[in-house]
């Protein structure tokens, strides 16, 4: 199945995707994806973690740099063209205090067996329909629910 088509089932049949992160003592907590799959999240030991983790802001921007990888090579495949190499690097630009990301670059370091016009193609098809550089270039809505409960 194609990447296009593939991202228009999906869209059509509303998916949810989950996520549930759990504080587990100091700034440390466990991320998972309501599948089977879990990853612990920490800040480096200058900003008060004990750093068993990578911080949120960088898994968003290894989610990036994946995202990119994994729609590249499926793109790729689907064309029928082989890959010799392919490595993503995202280095996302931030002040030192500063919460936000103010810029991105997306490095795609790619070989394969197809005209360099061809590979810059299957770039083009992958920006189209990544949906995490999505997310990066054009932010959607976020509804916030929030629950509290005091405890005495």
């Amino acid at each position: 199945m194609k990447v296009l088509t593939l991202y228009r089932v999906l869209v059509k049949k509303m998916v949810t995707i989950k996520a549930t992160a759990k504080w587990i003592e100091n700034v440390r907590s466990v991320v998972d994806n309501s599948r089977t799959h879990s990853i612990v999240c920490d800040l480096p030991k200058e900003k008060g973690g004990d750093d068993t983790g990578p911080t949120a802001l960088e898994l968003a921007v290894m989610a990036l740099a994946d995202c990119a990888l994994t729609i590249y090579s499926d793109v790729a495949k689907n064309s029928k063209i082989e890959l010799t190499n392919l490595e993503v690097v995202v280095e996302a630009e931030k002040a030192p205090d500063a919460p936000k990301i103010t810029g991105v670059t997306i490095k795609v370091n790619v070989s394969g067996k197809a005209r360099q016009a061809l590979l810059e193609a299957i770039w083009r098809r992958t920006e189209a329909n990544c949906p995490v550089v999505a997310i990066f270039k054009d932010p959607i809505p976020v509804k916030v629910e929030l629950n509290t409960e005091t405890v005495q």
